[in-house]
This record gives C-alpha cells, structure tokens and sequence, in this order.
C-alpha cells in the first residue's frame, strides 16, 4: 500500500506532454518532440498560456516569476521542458533609480526568454495588456496583472507597448496580445490624455 502511494505522488509530480508530437528538433541524445501542450498536477498548460513559476517544484518562492509560455518540449531523457518569455516586476527593475508601480498589479513584457522545467509551474495566471490610452480595468471585475510597457534588460529601458520602433515580429507580438486582451475585456474607453492614465483612481 505504501510503495502504490509513492508511486501515485511521484506519477503526479512528473509533466506530461498532451497530444501529437508537433514536430521533432535536434539529434541524437538532444533530440527534443514538441508539443502544444502538457499536463501537470491534473492542469492543463498550452503554449501562449501565461503561468506562475516558482523556483524549483516545491514551490517555495516569496515572489513567483511570471511568463508566458513559447514552446513545451519532450527529452529523451523523459523531462518536460518549457521555454518561456519573461514578465518583470516593477521591483525587479532599476533604470538609474528604483522604478515606481502605478497599481501593484504592474508587470512589464519582455522578450528575454529561457527554457526551464515544466514541474516550475504554480498556476495559470491571467494578464491584461493595456496600451497607454486605454482604460484600466477595475480589478474586482478583472482580476489579473496590467502590462503597459516592454522592458529591455540588456538596455535597461522600459517601452510603451504602442512604440514603433519595436523590430515586425515584435511588434506583431504585441498587437496579438494587445487584441487577445481587447476581445476578453470589450471595448475599453479611450482616455484625454496619458496624464489621466498615472491620475486615474484604481480601485
């Protein structure tokens, strides 16, 4: 009875790759099969699913890492990786001067990316991207974190989602996320002026 228990703990532990092998990358002992999704915990996490990770399966993490994930990978070896794209916390960034939060619910995109075990994964986690003319949504009615700015770590500057100097594929990123958050939320009033956004009351 013991040794079944175990065996269950450790079953639930272990990411799981759902579906159809996406395509296969890599030879030999770093041959990878991609997938669109994965199963952990009894949770299903696909690509473009925006998570909570922690640092290392435990959990045990004052302040988890926010991502998005890109990819989801299967190793010969058997684990379970995610490549993922980072967000920051005001907190986490410092450009001169420690960087102030309009709402706590702040973060900033960033297209720093790594790969890291799947069994990092909390929890799902929802996020609203928000250009700078755009209402904030109330956070009783939405729950969730608010991007407003891309962060460059290498440049140390943060970015207004709306900035054109973003390089295509950027930039199409973006506008994908921006509308994903558009359709979710309706149609969000435009604001006078950008003064009005760091003014506006949040609940």
């Amino acid at each position: 009875m013991t040794t079944m228990l175990s065996n269950q703990k450790n079953s639930i532990k272990n990411a799981k790759p759902i579906g159809v092998v996406l395509r296969i990358s890599g030879d030999g002992e770093n041959m990878r099969s991609h997938y669109n999704a994965l199963d952990f915990c009894g949770h299903t996490y696909k690509i473009k699913v925006t998570v909570l990770l922690a640092h290392d399966s435990h959990g045990q993490m004052n302040k988890p890492w926010v991502v998005i994930i890109k990819d989801i990978t299967g190793m010969k070896n058997g684990n379970i990786m995610i490549y993922v794209q980072w967000f920051y916390r005001p907190s986490e960034i410092f450009i001169g001067k420690n960087m102030e939060s309009f709402d706590t619910r702040e973060l900033f995109y960033s297209f720093h990316k790594d790969e890291v075990h799947a069994e990092t994964i909390m929890h799902k986690c929802i996020m609203h991207f928000i250009t700078e003319k755009s209402q904030i949504p109330l956070r009783k009615k939405y729950p969730g974190f608010i991007v407003q700015k891309v962060y460059n770590p290498n440049t140390k500057r943060p970015i207004k989602l709306t900035n054109k100097d973003f390089l295509p594929d950027m930039k199409s990123e973006i506008e994908e996320l921006v509308l994903k958050t558009t359709s979710h939320l309706g149609i969000i009033p435009a604001i006078k002026s950008e003064d009005d956004v760091d003014e506006m009351e949040v609940d």
